[in-house]
């Protein structure tokens, strides 16, 4: 179902199948991770609402992905009155219009205005599976993304995903196809073309052996330990980096394929964090149930 090649032309792959350009290059450099000021005054930008927090008796702290200046976090004031003029646009992954202040000095933006552009409150309330797996998405964004860097690229990626979620596409394909992304756009998910010990290309029928690090490693410098990419796997996710998200609904990633992803991206995520995400514990639980 996915592309064969093995080495994949990400910009030109995906332009064809009408998806975002995506970085080519795997070195972090690529994803600038150092933070920009926002510059002063009011902003208007799209964004998706990522996570609230409590602040005093009335108000919320907001940590928002907006289309023009990436992750910003900012205060609603009176988000937690009854009659609050956010109403219920501070949902998680809600697509909003988002207006804001940002005042000299002041790390915090303030929210002036936030009005829905399109809910996924049906979706996230379809099953506790589908709600967790928002929370999954918000998670890896807010931990993932610096402060205050501007990428369309993530932010339509997010979009795309959140769609097919509303057209019921399986749901752990789905999760699998983000999280592999959100780690290779942030230079953490590996470039299994050579051994990182030896330096010999990997061959297209050869599986490539992972360190807990990440570091892809051929048979002969493994020894056989490691995280196992296998052939059909390499082919999964180079196929997932030329299309777009709604190619998962007519080919699915099969039980076996999912697991060993699974695996490997857990372990990335992991590594790079040095600890886990709160909501994947949660996740497992109930995909094992």
């Amino acid at each position: 179902p996915f592309p064969q090649s093995s080495i994949i032309n990400h910009q030109s792959s995906i332009i064809n199948h009408q998806f975002p350009p995506f970085p080519s290059s795997l070195n972090p450099q690529c994803y600038n991770l150092a933070p920009r000021n926002i510059p002063m005054g009011i902003h208007k930008t799209d964004a998706f609402v990522l996570r609230t927090y409590s602040l005093a008796e009335a108000d919320k702290i907001c940590v928002f992905l907006t289309r023009d200046s990436g992750k910003v976090r900012g205060v609603a004031h009176g988000a937690r009155k009854m009659k609050s003029r956010f109403g219920s646009a501070l949902e998680p992954l809600t697509e909003v219009a988002l207006s804001f202040y940002q005042k000299e000095g002041r790390d915090l933006v303030s929210i002036s205005t936030c009005e829905i552009v399109r809910s996924h409150f049906r979706s996230a309330s379809r099953d506790v599976q589908t709600a967790t797996a928002f929370s999954y998405i918000a998670e890896l964004l807010v931990e993932f993304l610096p402060d205050s860097e501007s990428n369309e690229r993530v932010y339509r990626l997010v979009s795309a995903v959140l769609e097919s979620v509303e057209a019921k596409t399986d749901l752990q394909s789905l999760l699998r196809y983000f999280e592999t992304w959100i780690l290779r756009l942030a230079g953490f998910f590996p470039d299994v073309s050579e051994c990182s010990a030896c330096g010999r290309p990997s061959e297209a029928e050869a599986t490539v052996f992972l360190t807990m690090e990440g570091s892809p490693r051929c048979g002969d410098c493994s020894g056989g330990l490691g995280m196992a990419m296998t052939p059909a796997l390499r082919r999964v996710v180079t196929g997932m980096m030329a299309s777009h998200p709604r190619a998962l609904a007519e080919a699915p990633l099969t039980p076996s394929v999912a697991r060993q992803l699974t695996e490997i991206n857990h372990q990335l995520v992991r590594h790079s964090l040095e600890r886990d995400l709160k909501s994947y514990s949660l996740l497992k639980q109930l995909v094992e149930k």
